[in-house]
């Protein structure tokens, strides 16, 4: 038997720094090791631990101890954690576990028959406290939950061991607490309960080493913010979490530093608790931080950044002015002089507002609240700079057209806002000090192109020739904005101008320019906008520009202008809508070339989305591009085939199959992601369904006529969740898929259907506060179960919408603003009140529209004005009740005239006042 003195002599002739060590194993073979390397690679190591294994107990010689000790060494501090791939941070703690398991068994500590832990009893002669810490660590930091608690039992028997014996000898070291907690955040399998009574036991075991003698084990900072860490990355989803972490910072002698308030700070932001019961920030974060002063931490800029990144985030003006103020507040009356606002904070805010809603806006608040504090004195810091107009122009520039659904923008006048700064800043309006730069000037270019405006076309042009006025050079990029605007415009003559600009570029780089360089988004842009322009000759023009292309990379010097697919599916597309035999020959002819030019997965969708252009009016384009993924399948079985269908395809037919009005379709979308599974199981490559695969087939369901399409539904869902959560992180259910359900049970009318949408709902929330985000509910979730009570028939159809409107007044006032009721939630529950039998349901409606506008300041539309009258028209009871009812039809048909805006149906809100007359009188 090898002794610990032997094994401790003969580690020194391991150490010499940069030798190379020559080991015997147990088959005789040689393994070269660098002690000071990686080169020692997990396959060599799993080779050594295999052999190592099947040495027999109480038979291992010195050199395989030794050999045993070194890897392990080489597996803990030469291999880092950051640089493998998490399957080799699994293996890394797979092979730990292995070895010092055999060691373990060689020092009669383990097992091997029961697979279990023995007490230590005695002084092991191999095992020793480094080595087990060595194997804490890798075992710790892989990702595996079997590892973790194998690791955590490790340190516990260590730590009953030392308490028995106080043996110096073997014993927990301090790292391993600090690890282990870390690891802890990173395990999604361990509960919120589960993680919190982890820290805590940890804690206290820490001490309680630390209080018998175990002069290895110190609960100093470093495991001090391993625990606050872990317990942060619950707080958002569990209240206890931050009651601990309130609590271990209130402790005599805790030892805090910066870092620790950082965190604290961090995790009060995120905790459940302040979503729940309050909206004061200022009321939990300044006990905070004039604990922070007792400590001789001067709160800093540093301490404030996780305060600043959650109030952008949430997006609330009035509140952040208000955090402003205290902050400034703090400066004068505490002398915090690093959290005084200054333009760097104000910097920030007004970036991150590029993020939120209606952020333009809410940037040009702050800015002009910082002009003001500058101009009277009160603030000399926060006199704003080029960065911070620059900043304001692109929260501008950022802001949705529309609520963000990019297929359907709407006219903005952004570009006409941050022209109008823009013009401020050229005039010196703004201070002698800001000049606009290129920065101003292609922010500016870029608002105007995202803002769908009829003369975006015309403004982009006449900026960039204010540019040039101003000897400020335009960019590829300025050039690239406009050419896009063009390519968008639906003026007459847009395309020519377009491609004026292109030949500009090209020029420009011919003469040596080579920051002008056109590249492939130039050309396909221009090529977009002869492919949708109305002019004569116009799809020519974008063929032959696709020919230019390609001379120009076979025989030119542009071989990095590849046409791909947008390319050829904007000419094709062009093709497509001609009727005459010239187009089709042609598109088929193009088709052709995009075989040899373009990669599998791109070709795909250019065969694809031409078969669903040229079909989508007539109804058969799922048919037919389904056809098209058939002919790819049967053409992929030859090897040499560039045909050969991926994810994308199979998800473009599926989501092809979704929006059709075919009787079969959902059956059709199903059938389609079966296959997808079973090619993906068989191996077929680069098929694999992910999320867009079920979200497309849970739509088809949600928009069929089919019976029990909204069950098909939900088993469909259900089964999404049952595959990530045996670990296909490919298909992860999102609030859409949750969404979409609902939607489908809100949409069939069947009885107990509205119960059903309401289940669903539920399920949501409650795993959204068990921690898991992907299930956040929002308001479009909360309206179509409402719907769903709405349009039921149910007598507790009014009190269930009621209910679900105050849930969702009661989350959005603890800060969930995501779920605030709007327009169409109130039009549900006034839906609701007109299908009741209430005999008073003219008043009630009436009542729920005067709520709508004079408290929640929602405008109602004509769909809200059509439901009063609806309740209305169907009203019953005495003369007295009918009467009512009819002078109510009259004032919400004046008032429906008065507010009416363009889009608003007024056709169908005097259809219910007629039906209302005719019922009623």
């Amino acid at each position: 038997m090898t002794t610990r003195r032997d094994v401790q002599c003969s580690f020194s002739s391991f150490s010499a720094p940069g030798g190379i060590v020559v080991q015997v194993n147990t088959s005789g073979e040689k393994i070269q090791l660098e002690r000071d390397s990686m080169s020692c690679s997990l396959d060599k190591i799993c080779t050594i631990a295999q052999n190592i294994n099947k040495i027999r107990p109480a038979e291992m010689k010195e050199v395989e101890v030794r050999e045993a000790y070194r890897v392990l060494d080489t597996l803990a501090h030469s291999m880092h954690k950051n640089d493998l791939e998490p399957k080799e941070c699994d293996r890394r703690g797979e092979l730990a576990w292995m070895i010092l398991k055999r060691l373990m068994i060689e020092d009669n500590l383990f097992d091997p028959v029961n697979d279990v832990l023995l007490p230590i009893h005695g002084y092991p002669v191999i095992v020793d406290h480094a080595l087990c810490h060595n194997a804490i660590k890798c075992m710790a930091q892989s990702n595996q939950r079997h590892l973790f608690d194998k690791a955590l039992l490790i340190l516990n028997t260590l730590e009953e061991h030392f308490i028995e014996s106080q043996s110096n000898k073997i014993r927990p070291v301090g790292r391993s607490y600090a690890l282990l907690l870390d690891a802890a955040r990173h395990h999604i399998s361990l509960g919120n309960d589960e993680v919190v009574s982890f820290v805590e036991n940890l804690m206290t075991n820490a001490s309680r080493q630390e209080t018998w003698g175990n002069n290895l084990v110190t609960v100093n900072r470093h495991i001090f913010n391993a625990a606050l860490n872990t317990l942060c990355s619950r707080a958002e989803t569990s209240s206890r979490a931050a009651e601990v972490i309130e609590r271990m910072i209130s402790q005599d002698n805790a030892p805090l530093d910066q870092a620790s308030f950082s965190i604290c700070l961090k995790a009060i932001l995120s905790s459940k608790g302040l979503q729940e019961t309050s909206t004061d920030i200022l009321t939990s974060i300044e006990p905070l931080l004039v604990k922070m002063e007792e400590h001789s931490y001067l709160p800093s800029q540093v301490t404030m950044t996780p305060l600043l990144d959650h109030l952008s985030k949430r997006g609330d003006l009035h509140e952040i002015t208000r955090i402003l103020n205290w902050m400034e507040d703090m400066y004068q009356r505490r002398g915090w002089e690093d959290i005084r606002p200054n333009r760097i904070h104000f910097n920030t805010l007004i970036n991150a507002m590029s993020k939120s809603k209606n952020g333009g806006r809410k940037a040009m608040e702050i800015l002009n609240k910082m002009k003001a504090m500058y101009a009277n004195g009160s603030n000399p810091s926060t006199r704003p700079d080029l960065v911070t107009y620059n900043a304001v122009l692109n929260a501008i520039a950022k802001e949705m057209t529309s609520s963000g659904n990019k297929r359907n923008q709407m006219i903005s006048d952004k570009g006409e806002r941050a022209e109008s700064l823009l013009s401020q800043m050229e005039d010196g309006m703004e201070g002698d000090h800001i000049v606009p730069d290129i920065v101003s000037y292609n922010t500016v270019l870029s608002a105007h192109m995202n803002s769908h405006a009829i003369d975006a076309a015309e403004k982009v042009q006449a900026i960039l020739q204010r540019m040039s006025d101003r000897d400020i050079e335009p960019d590829l990029l300025s050039y690239t904005a406009c050419i896009n605007t063009l390519a968008k415009s639906k003026m007459h003559g847009s395309a020519q101008k377009a491609e004026d600009l292109l030949r500009k570029l090209e020029e420009a780089y011919a003469a040596g320019n080579e920051d002008l360089k056109p590249d492939i988004k130039c050309y396909n842009s221009v090529i977009f906008a002869w492919a949708n322009s109305s002019d004569s000759g116009a799809v020519q023009k974008a063929y032959h520009l696709l020919n230019e292309m390609e001379l120009k990379r076979k025989y030119g010097d542009r071989p990095d202008l590849i046409p791909d697919a947008v390319s050829y599916t904007s000419i094709i597309r062009s093709f497509a809508k001609q009727d005459n035999g010239e187009g089709s020959s042609l598109k088929n002819y193009i088709l052709n070339k995009a075989k040899f030019n373009v990669d599998d997965g791109a070709l795909n969708n250019v065969l694809l989305l031409t078969e669903i252009e040229s079909n989508k009016d007539s109804g058969v384009a799922a048919e037919k591009a389904e056809q098209v993924l058939r002919s790819m399948l049967k053409e992929s079985q030859n090897d040499h085939s560039k045909l050969k269908p991926n994810t994308i395809t199979f998800n473009t037919v599926i989501d092809a199959w979704s929006k059709s009005n075919a009787k079969n379709a959902a059956a059709k979308a199903q059938e389609i992601l079966k296959e997808m599974q079973i090619l993906h199981e068989e191996g077929y490559p680069g098929v694999c369904p992910d999320t867009f695969s079920f979200a497309s087939v849970l739509n088809a369901f949600a928009n069929s006529a089919e019976a029990n399409a909204a069950e098909k539904a939900e088993e469909l869902l259900r089964h999404m969740c049952s595959l990530n959560k045996d670990g296909n992180t490919n298909i992860v259910p999102n609030t859409i898929c949750f969404a979409t359900v609902i939607k489908a049970y809100s949409r069939c009318g069947t009885k107990g259907s509205a119960e059903k949408a309401e289940s669903i709902l539920r399920w949501m929330v409650s795993d959204y506060h068990n921690g898991n985000t992907d299930f956040k509910p929002n308001t479009i979730c909360f309206t179509s179960v409402c719907d769903a009570w709405s349009k039921s028939g149910d007598s507790r159809a009014v009190k269930k919408v009621e209910e679900l409107i105050s849930w969702m007044e009661s989350l959005s006032a603890s800060g969930h603003k995501d779920v605030s009721p709007n327009q169409h939630t109130y039009n549900t529950l006034i839906t609701a009140v007109a299908r009741s039998k209430d005999p008073m349901k003219s008043t009630k409606a009436l009542q729920i529209l005067r709520h709508m506008q004079d408290v929640l300041n929602i405008k109602p539309g004509s769909v809200s004005f059509s439901n009063v009258l609806n309740a209305c028209s169907f009203t019953h009871g005495t003369p007295s009740v009918r009467q009512t009812a009819l002078k109510i039809a009259i004032i919400v048909l004046e008032e429906a005239i008065e507010t009416a805006s363009p889009k608003d149906r007024l056709n169908v809100v005097y259809g219910a006042f007629f039906q209302a007359c005719a019922n009623l009188m």
